[in-house]
This record gives C-alpha cells, structure tokens and sequence, in this order.
C-alpha cells in the first residue's frame, strides 16, 4: 500500500437488519412421548412432564394435597377401598397388621387380628341390604360390612368342602361380583370358589381352572368385562393368573353346564398386583410389566402385536423402568371421573424420588405427580385420597402446596429443528401464554433445551402467598366474606412478556417450569409458547 492509499477514505460496510424469525408452538397437549425419534417428533409432545395435567387444549397445573388423616403405626398403607350405599359413603385402609375406618380425620381400628394388608373388596345388594366383603392375601378370614358394623365371617358363615383349604371359609385371597354372585380366588392355587346368587354366607362351590390354563402360574384375581359398556347379560367373567393369561367365561350359573361355558384363553404380560385393573367405558384395563393392556385388544392380537394396542405406548420406556424398579410392591390403577383422568402408583421409592402417573382418559395423554407417594387409591364421593408409606392418608388435588411443602411443575416439549433443516438456530426471546382466574400471582419460567440433552434449570422461586379467596371449599367460617365479588367465570390471559433464552444448537425443546407454595389451589393452564429466532450457518 503506497503512503497515499492509507490516508484514502474507505467505504463503511452496510448495515445489515438480524434476520429475525417468529414461531408459536401450541401446548403439548399429546403429553410425555417416548416412542418418536427425537429427530422427527410430531408437535404436540413433551419429553418431560411433570406436575402439569394435559387437558384438551393446553396443559393445566396440578394443584398440592393435604393430610386427611394418620394411621396410629407410621407403616405403608398396603390397600384400601370404600363402601358406598345411598347417603352413606366410608373409606378404609390397611396396613401389613391392621384395617382402618378413614372417612373422617380420626380413623377407627377395623381389626388388628390379620397376617397382610394387601386387600381386595366387592359389594353386593340384595333384599336384606348391601353387603362389601373384603379378603387379603394372608387368606385370612373374610370381613363382612353392612354399613353399620363389621363381622368376622370365622364360624363357617362362609365354607368350603371338607379337607379343602377354604373349609373353614380361610385362604380366600380375592373376591370380585359377576351378575350377583361373589366368586372367590383360593390362595396358591388354580381354584375359584362362588356363592349362590344373591348370597353373603353359604357353601361355596369350586370351579377348578387348572385344565382351562395352559401356562402354569396361579390364578391372582378375578374380574367383570362388558363388551357394552353396561353390566348386562353380554358381561364376561375374566379369571387372571399370575403369568398373564386370561381366562373368559360368560354364564349365570356355573354349576349348569347348560348356563356357562369358557369363550377363550388369551395371554398378555404379568399382572402388576391384584388390584392393578379397572374398567372404562365397560372395557377391562389391566397393568402388566409389558403397559396398561385393554382385554378388548387382547382378544384380537398376539402378545407380541400388544405392545401396539397399550395406552401406555407413548410412556413404554419409562413404563419398563418403573417395573423394574418398583415391582416389590402391588400396583393400583383408578379412574377418577370428576377428574377425568386414571392414576397409576407407582409404589415406593425414597423421599425426593416419590411419584405417580396419571393419564387423561380423554386424550390418552400421559403425565407425571412427583411428590405424591401413592401407594393406593381410594374414592369417596367426588374425592381423590391416596396412602403414603408413613401411614399417612393424603387428599388429592387440594390447595397450593403438597403438605406445606412446595412443589414445581416442569416442561420441556417435543424437540423442533424449525425448518427441519440442518441449521444451526439462536433462540433469542420466548413468549409463554396462559389461561387463568387463578386470583393469585404465579411467575413461570422459561427456558430451552437443546441438541436432545435435557437441563433443567433451576427451579425460579414461588410467587408470593396469596390469601384464601372469599368462595366456597376455600374461605374460613366466620372470616371469608359470603356476599364478595364471585371470581370471574372465563379465564383471563395472560403472557409472560418477551423474555431472553440465547440457546444455540441445531434441535430445541421449549422449557416452561412453574413453582407453587400457596394455601390457594392454582387455576393456570398453559395455552403457547412463542419464540423469536435466528437462522445461522449449516457448519458453525
């Protein structure tokens, strides 16, 4: 360059705008998916999912739980069931030595004289009243309810033949009511007892399926399934083993070869406990190592075509781990219709690491409750309550907190290359929208993942403590004020404002994490989550 040259003015180079992008991505309202390639996963998913309830349109914020009521013996609460006759609706619960009345915040001892806790329960009408018997695995004498007081059914109201192991009306471990009858399962064995119709004591009379089964195993529980979503004349009787196989029979009376017959023996994966069934909409779902399996599907596929009819395939991963973990305790499934979902213990597990899933029975999509030490899953009325490994009752879906401790909900959706490209993108700013007339505050935070590695931030802290509203099931007596404004009856939205991210990478998944610890049950659900971005090169 000669001298002149560098005292010669140069051009400025021209300014060029960012090459800005915008995008909106729906809440994921198909919840956890773990069966996509993360490469090519559809909208709509999430690869976390935790204390956020997929609804039909967004994703709603779980509310905490509150103590019902303490067993006396800080012991795991193996089982419980309910009784439920017109106005009258009670609970109870077992532990490995005792069973509890727990409708109310004091329990009542039912018995201290058993050998397991792990019970099963069916109730029956006829013209005398309505009965619920209760059975466990100990074989113990059977336990007879009328909705007033309890009998131990130990001098032969219930009886088997002589020099059988249920002569004495001992070693019944199940009972279940198929088109009024109560059928039995003997412990250890491949035998079903029953009563005659419309009968709560009496002789029992065996059907003996040891030649109806081709696997081996013993026979775990029994129950009805209804190919019309009623309970009719076209209801099956539907015996389990505990090596999966099915085993159908359809009739009114087995000791009339005319009146029942066997319709089929399918095989699906080992039952998770004997109380891990339950019916929706007439169909029988069943809990086994392999998912949740539909009897409906087990009749028209293979064991190996299975895997494909579970409603549990969007979780199959997650679902084996937790078998494989979790498989030392009986599992319990539950509709809860006021809810409009199933919970699924996931049993056991230690402080920090306690949790249950749940699955909305409209949607089928999945999500997970952490901090709920679920063991099993009682109903009474439109209630929700689970026991806890400290012999604790816990009433589901109450208040802001789980017991006084605070909770987070975390999200991190489906991964999105964008333009499904191999660029690499900057997120620069992320937009959260939300529906509430939740009256509190609540400060969600956003965030990104990137490149299939998921790193939560850490948890933002919880908005501050709102004050009970003046409404009904939150306001104090004589404190909440009857005559207030009523909350408004649609939803508010609201957005988070444009907030930084700066995460770079060639895949995204949009984080969302909200911490509550508030007396008042939040009202939040996720509607979208906005992001503004820019393309970079292919190699950077």
């Amino acid at each position: 360059m000669s001298k002149f040259a560098a005292f010669k003015r140069q051009p400025v180079p021209a300014q060029a705008a960012q090459r800005m992008q915008a995008i909106t991505l729906a809440a994921p309202t198909r919840g956890l998916v773990m069966n996509e390639n993360e490469a090519f996963m559809q909208p709509g998913g999430c690869v976390v999912l935790d204390n956020w309830s997929p609804t039909m349109r967004g994703l709603k914020l779980r509310a905490g739980c509150i103590k019902w009521c303490t067993l006396p013996n800080p012991t795991p609460v193996v089982s419980a069931f309910e009784y439920a006759s017109g106005n009258n609706h009670e609970m109870f619960a077992a532990q490995d030595t005792a069973l509890y009345n727990v409708s109310s915040s004091a329990p009542e001892l039912v018995t201290d004289i058993q050998t397991n806790g792990n019970y099963s329960a069916s109730q029956l009408a006829n013209a005398a009243g309505d009965y619920l018997i209760a059975v466990n695995d100990g074989g113990d004498y059977p336990m007879r309810y009328d909705g007033i007081a309890w009998t131990r059914l130990d001098t032969d109201q219930i009886h088997g033949p002589p020099d059988t192991t249920v002569e004495h009306g001992k070693n019944l471990i199940h009972v279940c009511k198929y088109r009024n009858r109560w059928f039995f399962i003997e412990g250890g064995s491949m035998n079903a007892w029953y009563l005659p119709l419309n009968a709560i004591q009496g002789a029992l009379l065996m059907i003996p399926l040891s030649g109806a089964a081709t696997k081996g195993g013993k026979l775990m529980f029994a129950a009805t399934w209804s190919v019309d979503a009623g309970d009719g004349i076209d209801d099956k009787l539907v015996f389990v083993t505990t090596l999966g196989e099915l085993l159908i029979f359809t009739g009114s009376d087995p000791g009339n070869a005319a009146a029942w017959r066997q319709e089929g023996r399918y095989q699906i994966g080992a039952p998770m406990g004997k109380n891990a069934h339950t019916t929706i909409g007439g169909d029988l779902l069943i809990a086994t190592t392999d998912g949740i399996t539909p009897v409906s599907a087990a009749i028209t596929k293979t064991a190996e075509q299975l895997d494909l009819a579970a409603i549990t395939l969007p979780i199959k991963n997650m679902w084996r781990d937790e078998v494989a973990d979790k498989n030392d305790l009986p599992w319990t499934l539950r509709v809860w219709e006021e809810y409009g979902a199933m919970f699924v213990t996931w049993p056991g597990g230690r402080p920090g690491r306690q949790y249950c899933a749940m699955v909305n029975t409209a949607t089928s999509a999945w999500a997970r409750f952490t901090g709920w030490d679920a063991l099993c899953w009682i109903k009474m009325r439109k209630d929700m309550f689970f026991g806890t490994q400290l012999g604790v009752i816990m009433q589901a879906d109450r208040g802001g907190t789980d017991d006084g401790k605070p909770y987070t909900a975390s999200m991190v959706g489906s991964w999105s290359r964008m333009t499904g490209g191999p660029e690499t993108i900057t997120w620069r700013q992320a937009r959260a929208s939300f529906a509430s007339n939740f009256a509190g505050s609540f400060q969600p935070q956003l965030a990104a993942c990137t490149d299939y590695i998921v790193r939560l931030p850490t948890p933002p802290p919880p908005a501050e403590a709102q004050p009970l509203a003046d409404v009904w099931d939150q306001g104090l007596w004589d404190d909440a004020l009857w005559d207030a404004d009523a909350p408004a009856s649609r939803p508010d939205i609201r957005n988070t404002g444009w907030v930084s991210i700066g995460e770079t990478g060639y895949a995204h998944a949009p984080v969302v994490q909200v911490s509550v610890a508030q007396a008042v049950r939040p009202n939040v659900e996720l509607i979208s989550y906005s992001v503004v971005y820019e393309r970079c090169g292919v190699n950077v």
